[in-house]
């Protein structure tokens, strides 16, 4: 291993190159700083040995100059017995360790030693680097891989619903067209939290003011008995997981799309719905003006609707409550959850 050796005492640095060499350090002699930075500059050492004092100059100068090179070449700097403070200020400019110059037999072996530790100490910060890097490269090849299938998913199933579009042209009864029109949207709603999961910067987490907002749009706009609808939404910024927005997002279907149906037989007015923070968790929630949902009297439809909403509900943990809000007309139905 070849060592970069700056002192500008030759009789030191020739009994140094006859010691280090005992244990296989091939050392390259530097008499100044000058001299000693271009060679660290030109060629490749696997680690500096240091003195402090110079001529003009100290070993604090050479520090200060490599500080801005890149290289993770270990530094250790030589000292007198004396240069406590002199040690300080070379480990915080840089210096990997120091080791103390003395008069006696024990400076070659410690010198060894430190050579060692520091040599090992780099090895394994080379291997941690390395090993973070492949980290960061795997992390990210998976969040492509996962944006990607994503991506595939919600394609496959826009496909999906396209193809029911077609089967609803050509359906015979309005109860087949009715039956198709929601499993559309179903999966307009499922197709859309893939959708905002490989748009999301965070592929694990969905934006619900991001994915509600053009769902509710698409629904709206999809629907020919929404067209008296006004649909408006007031969504707050709040993130979950993918299971729990498919949740969420079926549900809302069901319930605008009931409000939509039901809550105005003159086929006008307003649905509201709401997106806010409550404590640890978030509520959701649908209400209109219309003639109100009487929940003792059954579902008008098939029930599936509701069946699939407390189905979600449980799937969320999530309470559902019914009421008018304080108004006298109209219905409130809010979905209350914790994150």
């Amino acid at each position: 291993m070849r060592i970069l050796y700056v002192d500008d005492d030759p009789a030191l640095a020739r009994l140094a190159t006859r010691v280090l060499a005992r244990s296989d350090f091939e050392v390259v002699h530097a008499p100044s700083i000058s001299v000693g930075l271009d060679l660290f500059t030109s060629e490749d050492f696997e680690a500096v040995v240091l003195d402090h004092y110079f001529e003009s100059q100290t070993g604090l100068h050479f520090l200060e100059a490599i500080a801005e090179s890149g290289k993770q070449t270990p530094v250790l700097y030589v000292t007198g017995s004396s240069d406590a403070d002199v040690a300080i200020r070379a480990l915080k400019g840089g210096a990997a360790d120091y080791v103390v110059k003395t008069a006696t037999d024990d400076f070659f072996p410690l010198l060894v030693s430190a050579l060692n530790q520091a040599l090992e100490n780099a090895r394994l910060r080379s291997e941690k680097e390395e090993a973070d890097r492949q980290l960061v490269v795997a992390k990210e090849r998976a969040e492509l891989l996962l944006a990607e299938m994503n991506h595939r998913i919600a394609n496959s199933l826009s496909l999906v619903s396209a193809m029911i579009r077609m089967q609803m042209q050509i359906a015979k009864t309005d109860e087949t067209k009715t039956a198709l029109n929601e499993t559309q949207n179903r999966i307009t709603a499922i197709a859309g939290v893939h959708r905002s999961l490989y748009t999301s910067e965070n592929v694990g987490e969905v934006q619900l003011d991001v994915y509600l907002g053009p769902l509710l749009a698409e629904l709206q706009s999809a629907n020919a008995f929404a067209r008296g609808i006004s649909v408006q939404s007031d969504l707050c910024q709040v993130s979950t997981s993918a299971d729990k927005a498919v949740a969420l997002g079926i549900i809302l279907i069901e319930l605008v799309t009931n409000a939509m149906k039901y809550a105005y037989p003159s086929g006008t007015g307003d649905v509201r719905i709401t997106l806010r923070t409550e404590g640890d968790g978030a509520v959701l929630s649908v209400e209109d003006d219309g003639v109100g949902y009487n929940r003792t009297s059954g579902p008008k439809g098939t029930g599936l609707g509701t069946r699939l909403i407390n189905a979600m509900a449980t799937t969320l943990g999530a309470e559902l409550t019914f009421g008018h809000d304080g108004r006298s007309s109209g219905t409130h139905i809010a979905i209350h959850w914790q994150q």
